[in-house]
């Protein structure tokens, strides 16, 4: 019988998932916190118990076990997207609000 290891989108809630995924691409908790429109207190619970459920040791395991399960292809892409969708309008509203922070900042 074969044994078939669970990817992290299924031990995972999409919140989790999402922070993890965040997390791995290099984010800091602030940048996570707000791209998921929530305060770092979440997202650090979100990471605990993301290492609880999954059995990682640390950050730096469940960022490489995250980039791994993406690079290789264990997600389907329509789950993929559908998990990820929400990110891009709050990625699309941080960079206005930059720009709006770079051009306020040019013209004071």
């Amino acid at each position: 019988m074969a044994c078939r290891w669970t990817t992290l989108l299924e031990t995972l809630n999409s919140l989790q998932f999402r922070t993890v995924v965040l997390l791995s691409f290099g984010l800091e908790t602030p940048q996570i916190a707000d791209l998921l429109d929530t305060n770092e207190e979440t997202v650090l619970d979100c990471l605990t118990d993301s290492l609880r459920r999954t059995g990682c040791r640390d950050m730096r395991e469940l960022c490489v076990r995250a980039l791994e399960e993406c690079n290789n292809d264990l997600y389907d892409e329509i789950t993929l997207k559908r998990e990820m969708a929400p990110l891009q309008k709050a990625a699309q509203k941080m960079l206005v609000r930059s720009l709006e922070d770079l051009r306020s900042g040019v013209l004071n």
